[in-house]
């Protein structure tokens, strides 16, 4: 009698297939890390292990193919989302620039090869020259686990990739129509109108899609994931329609939805932990069940054609990275890290050959000799990407930071359900990303005979902001307490956990004229000197598209300016908001050399406003819908103070209903 399932070479049960999958996802990186190699480079040589040439664990099917693709296409989406648009706005010319040095120089190098030493066709060695030229970002989860992801020259190479990976596949599309012999200028003109179309539509429409959907759905992780896993890969499937590549529909969907998926939100969070941990490694598997050993060990005219090829790409790409290096003065280990992130060939380079392969332009030989050479430059880019990125990191850990930007404790009272969450994630869009300290969630219950089990039952909502903190990566300390009134308890736990900061809900309305917002905010106003932040956020914080900052006069009188400016400038950027200064007019130059002095480095527009009786109406040009207004207060008989400060609030939240407003009160120490 059999006991047990039986097991067949490569493996056909799904069970078994998957179990081997993620069993390499989990080994493969732990060994060849001991060994001073890449993960990534792990996965795969563990994928050309258990292929059919060695171990013969694993066949490339239709189910290796199929989850190889969708890795691919996340990480290129990941790559659009995580683009800092407001850095590669004012470094699009760097980014162009270095596109074109970047393909330009390896297929103008392999063409020369190719037809003077190879004896290649015009159409093959075009063909190869695009291969060559293009990159894939292999290395992009280091930069992002290192947290170079807003540094000058990765910003460049990111927006590099979009150039040379256009090119390769426009050059693909070239030579198969003139492979194929159907050149008409018609066929050119429709399949021009296609992709402008395309991108046109993707670009336009999608963000207004994205922008509609955040405002309805709200707190809603599964949702919001299952939003952009559907935005995926219909942009892929459309741009293969229209006869692009998929991988450049992945990229250009990222773009399109950047600003709705901040760096420091807990969706992008999610999106780095699911492609780190799943569908990237399946792509890297994939590419390694491409090796064939018997291949590679019995043909030494695929070795040298390996070695023309890697040096092709190698020498290509580095003189690329050393001309882009000086012209734009980049430090030695910022010049290796964008030849890191440039140097490795996987997504074009496996598109464009296996269709090469396919139209019979290119050879199995060759074939083999782009796997070999995509197996050694996505060993050597993570490698000095690992090397050059870490020495980059450590540099800008050590570059001293003014104490007076400095954020000790953020300390964030919660009470509605409905708008803590994105009352919390607007404490992680502001909390200095260099700050060590954990964020204070509080929850404040009033004495009384029950408060012991309302106590309790507040703990359990807590542990809910823990969770979105680890997500986000944060360290979070949840408090509660039990006090005679809920102002009194704020109050206390601020001085006693020593904040610098206190982010607190309000829902807009003022009770009383004879108060600043009539409630419990005025007892906390009173009994504190920290810096304040009173908000109402009617708007998820995702779709904000301006950040509207109102500076009374001597406002950096106060001690809490510069840390609250800084405050506002950290959420524009981290929403790729724009940011509007409204101050008034004759003191204008001097409120713009203060804060364009605080980090981080923003462009900012600036409005006058002739008296500051007159801000609401001078805000009537600049609010609109998707904007959010912060304005700096003082509370009473402090430095900055002027009576106009405490009829602020109900004018602004009754004459902006539908915005999102935060009230700021400057700290007095």
């Amino acid at each position: 009698m059999d006991f047990g399932p039986s097991v067949t070479f490569p493996f056909s049960n799904p069970v078994l297939i998957f179990a081997t999958l993620m069993a390499l996802i989990f080994l493969a990186p732990q060994v060849v890390t001991r060994l001073k190699i890449p993960g990534m480079v792990g996965l795969i040589l563990g994928g050309a292990l258990v292929g059919p040439s060695a171990f013969n664990l694993l066949a490339r099917d239709a189910t290796i193919v199929l989850l190889g693709t969708v890795g691919l296409l996340y990480l290129m989406f990941q790559a659009g989302l995580s683009l800092d648009l407001g850095r590669f706005n004012t470094l699009k010319g760097r980014s162009v620039v270095f596109g074109l040095f970047s393909f330009f120089i390896p297929q103008l190098l392999t063409l020369w090869v190719s037809l003077r030493f190879l004896g290649y066709s015009l159409e093959a060695a075009l063909l190869l020259g695009s291969i060559i030229g293009s990159h894939t970002l292999i290395a992009y989860p280091i930069v992002a686990r290192l947290g170079l992801m807003k540094n000058t020259a990765v910003t460049m190479t990111l927006g590099g990739t979009l150039v040379t990976d256009t090119l390769s596949l426009a050059i693909l599309a070239i030579v198969m129509a003139w492979h194929s012999g159907d050149v008409a200028a018609i066929d050119w003109a429709v399949f021009g109108g296609a992709v402008a179309a395309y991108v046109a539509v993707v670009l336009l429409g999608l963000p207004r899609l994205g922008y509609a959907f955040f405002r309805t759905v709200r707190n809603s992780p599964e949702m919001e994931f299952g939003f952009l896993m559907t935005v995926l890969f219909f942009t892929a499937w459309l741009a293969e329609a229209v006869g692009l590549a998929p991988i450049i529909g992945a990229f250009i969907g990222g773009l399109a939805l950047n600003r709705l998926v901040p760096e420091q939100s807990t969706l992008m969070a999610r999106i780095r932990f699911n492609g780190e941990a799943l569908f990237v490694p399946f792509f890297l598997i994939s590419v390694g069940l491409l090796i064939d050993f018997e291949v590679l060990f019995s043909s030494l005219a695929l070795w040298k054609l390996a070695a023309v090829l890697i040096a092709l790409v190698s020498v290509g790409k580095l003189v690329a990275a050393l001309i882009v290096r000086s012209i734009f003065k980049y430090s030695a280990a910022e010049g290796w890290t964008i030849y890191g992130l440039s140097v490795p060939q996987a997504a074009a380079t496996l598109a464009v050959t296996l269709i090469g392969y396919e139209a019979s332009i290119f050879d199995a030989t060759l074939v083999n000799a782009v796997v070999v050479m995509i197996l050694a430059t996505c060993i050597l880019g993570p490698a000095l990407v690992e090397k050059y990125g870490l020495e980059m990191a450590h540099r800008a850990e050590a570059e001293p930071v003014e104490q007076r930007f400095g954020r000790e404790r953020l300390l964030v009272p919660v009470a509605n359900p409905k708008t803590s969450d994105e009352l919390f994630d607007l404490a992680l869009y502001m909390r200095d990303p260099k700050c060590k300290e954990p964020v204070y969630p509080l929850m404040v219950v009033t004495d009384g005979q029950d408060a012991e089990e309302r106590l309790l039952t507040k703990r359990k909502m807590l542990d809910h902001f823990v969770t979105k903190g680890a997500e986000a990566g944060v360290s979070v300390r949840p408090l509660a307490r039990i006090a005679m009134n809920v102002a009194n308890g704020i109050a206390r736990v601020a001085r006693e956990e020593r904040a610098s900061m206190v982010l607190i809900g309000w829902s807009g309305q003022v009770s009383t004229r004879e108060r600043i917002f009539g409630t419990v905010l005025d007892q906390l106003l009173d009994e504190t000197r920290q810096l304040l932040f009173v908000n109402r956020i009617s708007e998820p914080l995702a779709t904000t598209e301006k950040v509207v900052l109102a500076v009374p006069p001597f406002a950096e009188r106060s001690p809490g300016f510069f840390e609250a400016v800084n405050s506002v400038k950290l959420l524009a950027s981290r929403l790729d908001a724009e940011l509007v200064v409204v101050c008034e007019a004759r003191h204008l130059e001097h409120d713009r050399s203060y804060v364009d002095s605080i980090e981080p480095e923003l462009d900012a527009d600036y409005v006058p406003v002739e008296a500051w009786s007159t801000l609401a109406q001078t805000l009537d040009n600049v609010v609109e819908r998707g904007a959010m207004i912060f304005a700096l207060s003082a509370r009473p008989r402090s430095a900055p103070w002027i009576p106009e400060l405490d009829r602020l609030p109900r004018v602004l939240s009754e004459r902006y209903p539908d915005n999102s407003l935060s009230v700021v009160f400057l700290s007095e120490y």
